[in-house]
């Protein structure tokens, strides 16, 4: 199995309206290797990756990859229909409404039917079972089973012991699950596939695997060892969705705060979601290390963002224009700054070689 190319994985975090980081983040970089290469052409970046993990935001913009939709679609879902999915833009940015117009779920309703047809728009009816058929991508997408409260991972079947319990999922509906941020957006309540009546409801992914590289990296070690692929290299990449650092000054009088103190909850989810990615990272990096092989497992490097960026990552519902903008800014300044790191970091390196090993989106089934 020695002479294999390695196992590609990209995982994606999530972060609201921060996807549109990820999405201008690998086109920008997808677009500097077809520049070096002296050839014009458009990658097919899904293709670059043998399984793609994406939560919450990050599992549309890994729906897009593996069904191998442009990611300017998923550019464009963000900038047009962002206010639409989080209503009252102007007023969520206000000091002492925005927890207002969240605690009281002002536009909820409104922005689940926005996000529906945002997503209809990109992904029409296609299944887990279409993009698994036609691309060959392994697609895998948590959510949390709010009726058991149980961890929920969406599959397409990559593995032999899988039953296709989630086949006929459309890409519309796992992406419904895995974005259900409690508080910011509705529940998304499914049809249980092969039922005719049975509905579960479904929260955000990110409640437990926001950072979903610990997934990507054991998918990757059952699928291997499915396919007798014990001591293929494994090569696993982690795109965040530049988070703002987290932690906090607490003050003595501090100590005691309640929901109002925690922000209605918010505070709590962003306390988790930071803590996450810091740990599943550490874990993902071990898990890889220990193979002894050469695996690995990489986030993509980030500059720090501005104090004024900064200030407004706090708030993952910010979808006004300026800060979409920003951020896509951003994740060019990013891209370009990992590239110029390409002579001098081997894992950067072999990203580069993954993308220059993809076909050309004309290639697409």
């Amino acid at each position: 199995m020695d002479d294999l190319p390695p196992f590609r994985v990209l995982c994606l975090d999530g972060g609201g309206m921060r996807g549109i980081y990820q999405a201008a983040y690998l086109e920008t970089f997808a677009s500097r290797v077809c520049a070096a290469q002296g050839k014009p052409r458009q990658i097919d970046i899904g293709r670059a990756f043998d399984l793609i993990v994406g939560t919450s935001t990050g599992g549309i913009v890994a729906c897009a990859l593996a069904a191998g939709v442009d990611l300017s679609s998923v550019y464009r879902l963000y900038v047009n229909h962002g206010g639409d999915i989080f209503p009252y833009q102007r007023l969520r940015a206000t000091w002492g409404l925005g927890p207002a117009i969240r605690a009281l779920g002002c536009g909820l309703q409104r922005g689940d039917a926005a996000l529906t047809r945002a997503l209809s728009d990109a992904f029409g009816t296609l299944t887990l079972d279409d993009v698994y058929r036609s691309r060959g991508i392994a697609l895998a997408i948590p959510a949390v089973d709010l009726n058991r409260h149980a961890p929920v991972v969406f599959k397409t079947r990559h593995l032999s012991r899988l039953n296709g319990r989630d086949d006929f999922r459309t890409l519309v509906d796992i992406c419904r699950a895995t974005t259900a941020a409690p508080i910011l957006r509705s529940l998304a309540a499914l049809r249980e596939p092969g039922t005719a009546q049975t509905v579960a409801v479904y929260i955000d992914g990110g409640l437990w695997a926001n950072n979903p590289g610990c997934i990507g990296m054991m998918e990757a070690l059952e699928i291997l060892n499915d396919r007798g692929q014990t001591r293929r290299q494994i090569q696993l990449f982690m795109l965040g969705t530049l988070p703002a650092q987290g932690g906090e000054e607490i003050r003595q009088r501090a100590l005691h705060r309640a929901a109002w103190g925690w922000a209605v909850g918010l505070r709590a989810i962003s306390a988790s979601l930071n803590a996450q990615s810091i740990g599943y990272d550490y874990i993902a990096q071990n898990m890889a290390e220990l193979r002894h092989d050469g695996s690995f497992a990489f986030r993509m490097p980030a500059q720090c963002p501005s104090n004024e960026l900064r200030k407004h990552l706090v708030n993952m519902d910010d979808a006004r224009p300026e800060i979409l903008n920003a951020l896509s800014r951003q994740a060019i300044s990013d891209a370009d700054y990992s590239w110029s790191k390409l002579a001098k970091d081997d894992k950067l390196a072999a990203f580069r070689q993954a993308l220059e090993g993809a076909p050309d989106v004309s290639a697409r089934n």
